[in-house]
């Protein structure tokens, strides 16, 4: 039987550790939920009230609005584009408001290595001018964005079969490199992420595997 190449196990040790991080801070999250929720139930036991089970919360949609079947997949543009920084310097630049600035720093040495904007459209990770990064260095494509953004975006495209999201809705991610060298990573654009739950989930993401990289090109 043959065993498994050692790169494909230190990638698994790495994305075990991560998890495990993810499930202990999930736990915590879940924990404020209940006491949330059992806080919210107290109010609404002492006066009369409707469940939102029982109240039409749900989407409609009009008649002549097709549904989405099996081949919505072929109706899905790809969602993933590779940009080199002078391909989009020819677009014209429009202004930014930021409602959210985070900054990505590895733990070890306080080292700080990319700002996270958020916008009401999107969200932009910018590595900082001193970190320079291949997006061919793992565990970028084969976690970020192969398991990650892609998981999100076939969430997505099974909300969309189910009548639930329209496809202009669906969330996509351009990557950018730099006009001189085009595997040094410059900038990562997600667009239609929708909810704070994403935010966080990609922001975390990022910075863990924004910090592996860097270590990797450390050795």
């Amino acid at each position: 039987m043959l065993g498994y190449p050692d790169d494909d196990i230190k990638n698994a040790a790495e994305i075990r550790e991560w998890l495990t991080k993810q499930i202990l801070e999930k736990q915590d999250e879940i924990e404020k939920i209940k006491i949330t929720l059992s806080l919210i139930d107290s109010v609404l036991k002492q006066g009369s009230f409707k469940t939102a089970a029982n109240l039409n919360f749900s989407k409609k949609f009009s008649p002549d609005e097709p549904k989405s079947e099996m081949n919505t997949l072929k109706k899905i543009p790809n969602q993933y584009y590779e940009k080199r920084r002078d391909d989009e310097e020819q677009t014209e630049p429009r202004k930014q408001v930021f409602e959210e600035t985070r900054v990505i720093k590895r733990l070890k040495d306080n080292t700080s290595v990319a700002r996270f904007h958020v916008t009401s459209e999107e969200l932009i990770i910018i590595p900082e001018d001193q970190i320079r990064i291949s997006i061919e260095t793992p565990p970028f494509r084969s976690f970020f964005l192969n398991r990650i953004l892609q998981g999100m975006i076939n969430k997505d495209l099974d909300k969309i079969n189910q009548g639930q999201l329209s496809e202009s809705e669906i969330i996509s991610y351009d990557i950018i490199t730099e006009n001189e060298n085009k595997d040094i990573l410059n900038k990562i654009q997600i667009k239609n992420y929708r909810d704070k739950e994403r935010i966080n989930e990609i922001f975390n993401t990022a910075a863990w595997v924004l910090t592996r990289m860097l270590d990797k090109v450390d050795k």
